[in-house]
């Protein structure tokens, strides 16, 4: 029986993962955590289910070696996912269900004990189609990212309520979730029961008015587990709350820092929420304006009155990149590496609203972007320094970033604290600045955070090296024609000259990096300068070896780093 309507192959579907969150059911994934759902249909206990695609069986009573054929049988007809009914005091699939489902490559739902069929058939309908004042997933699919991504950073069960008490998104592992949250979600809104409590204890009041995390101690007596919740407000006035349950595992340690800045996130889109606004628009539209600040696009005073900024307001830039990883698991998949960016995007604004009321993430060039505005300053003029500006507050913050994004999404990362602008209009350069020194960066990928102030040296010479690749004439042609001898020759004089030169000319660490005796590097050395011409003892003769000898590392003949590894 089809109970969705569908049998479609352009039918809206049901993401499975969001109809087990909302169930509060334990799966099985099979060989796929992505299924989506077009159908629900009931197979009785002995019947081959109609072989639909993507439908969702329920195996209404069927027990132990029952449910088991009804898996294998789902297997065979395209099923996505078979729901079995748990027993009373289960709470993960049986073992004997989890191998046919890995087996057959079918989702196993193992639906609490408590939990009528009928309300799986209305859950499902629900996400699919959206109901007056609820709207679908895919509408409110910032709250969602959001929920998720905060669920990911706090190793619990997330769920954002408006000031109705209604669950406008929710994320986190179903099978973890308490009484109090599974009635919750599957009623889209807090049981009267419990909501008399909450007051009673006076967990909405103190939510509401401080913008500070309230802890609710867990009430084993109750079915409730420990919890925090924090008030989303904007201007004073109280939007909604969002609450993260502890699960299996302790809530992680920086909990209600990252509330807070989801909080704070999530206060624009519950405006659009209470004006019947498309929140999408508004998330794609603060993405696109932030994206215009960060480039120089629009002009910086209208964008700072959208963002609430004052224009002569100071603002940090930290560039971040998602660097492949070694064994090159991409492959050049753009979408893949597209939505591992915009989940890294969403973790950092996290970490940046937690820390700055009015910060901004974008993306630029394959990289992210934070802007975090300071107190409002003296704009000085294209200065991308503010005066007394300090990397080293920054430099903490983004190694925590860094870390917190290497441990979610398994990437090597690393991150740039580009300096700070004087102003907003000043931004754009300080954001070009950091997009530099990222590259520089590249070449050294066990360093996790640089500064551009650390790495202006490198930005320096990288730059005078494409000047004289640019402009042939003013090169010396004696070290030209040394380095092509040894491309010729295979010999290393040019290789042992800029090494001796780079340490400063102490022959036993130049040899030693060669893996050469000293004498045989001092008489390289002096062959080299006999060939060329070079007065070792002129200053201005050593630099332009030094330039010249760094650029013919990258020639074709060489293709190496122009910047020795330290």
């Amino acid at each position: 029986m089809d109970l969705l309507g569908g049998g479609d192959e352009n039918a809206p579907v049901v993401p499975l993962r969001a109809l087990a969150t909302a169930l509060g059911a334990a799966v099985v994934w099979g060989t796929r955590e992505d299924a989506d759902v077009s159908d629900v249909i009931i197979a009785e206990p002995g019947e081959t289910p109609a072989a639909v695609p993507r439908a969702l069986v329920l195996a209404v009573g069927a027990r132990d070696a029952a449910a088991v054929n009804a898996v294998t049988s789902a297997g065979k007809t395209g099923a996505s996912a078979v729901a079995v009914r748990l027993k009373d005091g289960e709470s993960a699939v049986p073992e004997l269900l989890r191998i046919a489902g890995e087996a057959s490559g079918v989702a196993v739902l193992g639906i609490p004990s408590g939990t009528r069929w009928e309300q799986v058939e209305t859950e499902a309908r629900r996400i699919r189609q959206g109901g007056p004042g609820d709207p679908q997933p895919a509408m409110r699919g910032d709250l969602f990212s959001l929920a998720q991504t905060l669920a990911t950073l706090s190793h619990g069960v997330v769920s954002i309520e408006d000031n109705g008490y209604r669950v406008l998104a929710y994320a986190g592992p179903g099978d973890e979730a308490d009484e109090l949250r599974r009635q919750s979600i599957l009623g889209r809104q807090c049981p009267e029961p419990y909501l008399a409590l909450l007051r009673e204890w006076g967990v909405y009041r103190r939510a509401r008015s401080g913008g500070e995390t309230v802890e609710v101690e867990a009430r084993p007596d109750m079915g409730l587990r420990r919890r925090l919740v924090i008030g989303i407000s904007a201007g004073g006035r109280p939007l909604g709350t969002i609450w993260v349950q502890e699960g299996n595992r302790p809530l992680a340690q920086n909990t209600e820092q990252t509330l807070r800045g989801a909080a704070r996130l999530a206060a624009p889109q519950l405006i659009d929420h209470y004006y019947e606004g498309d929140s999408t628009a508004r998330l794609l539209s603060r993405s696109d304006l932030a994206h215009s600040l960060l480039t120089g696009r629009f002009n910086s005073a209208a964008l700072a009155a959208h963002f609430g900024i004052e224009p002569s307001a100071a603002a940090a830039v930290v560039a971040f990149d998602l660097r492949e990883r070694p064994n090159g698991e991409e492959g050049g998949d753009t979408s893949w590496q597209e939505a591992r960016r915009a989940e890294a995007a969403e973790i950092i604004a996290v970490h940046a609203a937690a820390g700055r009321k009015n910060a901004l993430v974008a993306q630029a060039c394959g990289q992210i972007y934070a802007m975090l505005p300071e107190p409002a300053a003296v704009c000085a003029g294209h200065r991308v320094d503010a005066p007394d500006s300090d990397d080293a507050p920054l430099v903490r913050w983004a190694t925590e970033v860094v870390s917190a994004l290497h441990r979610h999404t398994n990437t090597p990362v690393q991150a740039v604290v580009a300096g700070t602008a004087a102003c907003l209009e000043d931004i754009p350069a300080v954001k070009l600045r950091g997009h530099h020194a990222l590259q520089i960066m590249a070449r050294t990928p066990e360093r996790a955070v640089g500064t551009h102030r650390e790495l202006a040296a490198s930005l320096m010479v990288r730059d005078l090296l494409r000047l004289l690749e640019e402009h042939e004439e003013i090169r010396d042609r004696a070290l030209q024609e040394l380095v092509a001898r040894d491309a010729e020759q295979g010999t290393q004089l040019a290789e042992s000259l800029l090494r001796y030169l780079d340490a400063f000319g102490d022959v036993s660490e130049a040899a030693k990096t060669l893996n050469i005796h000293p004498n045989t590097l001092r008489y390289r050395v002096r062959r080299a300068a006999a060939m060329t011409g070079l007065d070792l003892d002129d200053p201005e003769h050593r630099l332009v070896a030094m330039l010249q000898l760094r650029l013919g590392r990258v020639s074709p003949g060489l293709r190496t780093d122009p910047f020795p590894a330290s």
